[in-house]
């Protein structure tokens, strides 16, 4: 009977160093973009993944140009968003992937994922036009119930990564000193977001986080990152962006791998549809 790629996924991450080979033998891999077997992630898949990039291609900018990102503001987004910088699309192998790493223990996507994040990184730093200085990249956190189910914060392991590949450059074109802070917390418990509307998502999140008290003085009077894997409505990034302001931050932006597309408006859908 075939392992169910969930439970093949989470014993894949378990496996490491010696033991790796031998997961390799006992769970047959496969693609986390399209399920393929063979390899976890597939030269079609990484095919799919050139061109994708917001600015890559005529009709990706979402706002405006910011190469190798692009600042995405949905739409109805909360006040408390702030600016926010996506790698591209959720769209092709990525909508697959992403659930895939965060949720079914395919911590191998990691090497897919960091530079997408780290190009968005860069992205928010020089569209902010941050001079040089230190700048903390805060993930946002996962609720308690979701790292008991997962084992692990796989965006913490994910953004740690993504600030390895390379060192995001300011404006004028210096190197930025950037630190991990795993500042953000639980304030209360929430419900799952999946299923919920714009409006519940929002109203779900308010008051949901908050700065440690231990990174208090760390956050103050610091320019900060807050990073998240997609941006779907702005709830989360906002509530986010408000804890780190209230704590004292000076400024904050928004870093994603990717962000869904926006909803089509009433003028673009026309009375049969979206516009082609």
């Amino acid at each position: 009977m075939p392992v169910p790629s969930e439970v093949a996924g989470r014993v894949r991450a378990l496996a490491a160093g010696l033991l790796l080979p031998l997961a390799d033998l006992v769970l047959p891999v496969e693609c986390a973009g399209c399920g393929r077997p063979g390899r976890p992630w597939c030269r079609r898949c990484a095919g799919a993944l050139t061109g994708l990039a917001f600015g890559s291609a005529p009709g990706r900018d979402v706002v405006d140009r910011t190469w190798p990102g692009a600042r995405v503001v949905p739409p109805r987004a909360p006040a408390s968003l702030p600016p926010v910088w996506a790698w591209g699309p959720y769209e092709g192998p990525l909508r697959r992937a992403v659930p895939g790493w965060k949720d079914h223990g395919r911590r191998d996507v990691e090497a897919v994922l960091a530079p997408l994040l780290t190009a968005a990184l860069g992205a928010a730093v020089r569209g902010s036009g941050w001079p040089a200085g230190p700048v903390l990249v805060v993930p946002v956190p996962s609720s308690r119930r979701a790292e008991r189910r997962r084992g692990d914060t796989p965006l913490v392991g994910l953004t740690t990564r993504a600030l390895g590949v390379s060192p995001p450059i300011s404006a004028d074109g210096a190197l930025i000193a950037t630190r991990l802070a795993t500042a953000l917390a639980p304030a209360r418990r929430t419900k799952d977001q999946a299923g919920l509307d714009r409006t519940e998502r929002r109203r779900n999140l308010e008051g949901s986080m908050m700065v440690n008290p231990l990174w208090h003085r760390v956050v103050r009077g610091r320019r900060c990152i807050v990073v998240d894997d997609v941006l779907t409505t702005g709830a989360t990034l906002a509530e986010a962006a408000r804890a780190l302001r209230e704590a004292g931050a000076a400024d904050v932006v928004g870093a994603t791998v990717a962000a869904t597309p926006a909803p089509a408006t009433r003028a673009e859908r026309g009375p049969r549809g979206p516009r082609l």
